[in-house]
């Protein structure tokens, strides 16, 4: 049986420094040849974390999602345009 303190001893909080997403943020390019030619092709960032901020409180859901294979993107979309969406600041970030 696991005690309290137990518990306790396997949990860590952490903060987390976050900023507002941009559509850049959920697409990377990879380089791919087609019919003998390179292109770039844009991919999602599967597993790309991100937080939703509350229109209405102002608050911020008390989990993170990832992108997946599963993201409705129609809805995802609509998120980015409300500015509800948030990723983690990046040391390019903070030497940008």
């Amino acid at each position: 049986m696991t005690t309290q303190q137990q518990l306790s001893q396997k949990q860590l909080s952490v903060t987390i420094s976050l900023r507002l997403a941009t559509s850049k943020d959920f697409s990377k390019e990879i380089s791919i040849e087609d019919q003998g030619r390179i292109v770039l092709k844009k991919l999602p960032k599967i597993g790309q974390p991100f937080w939703l901020k509350s229109e209405a409180t102002g608050l911020f859901d008390p989990i993170n999602y990832q992108i997946s294979e599963n993201t409705d993107w129609e809805e995802f979309k609509d998120y980015l345009r409300r500015d509800m969406v948030y990723v983690p600041v990046t040391f390019s970030d903070l030497h940008a």
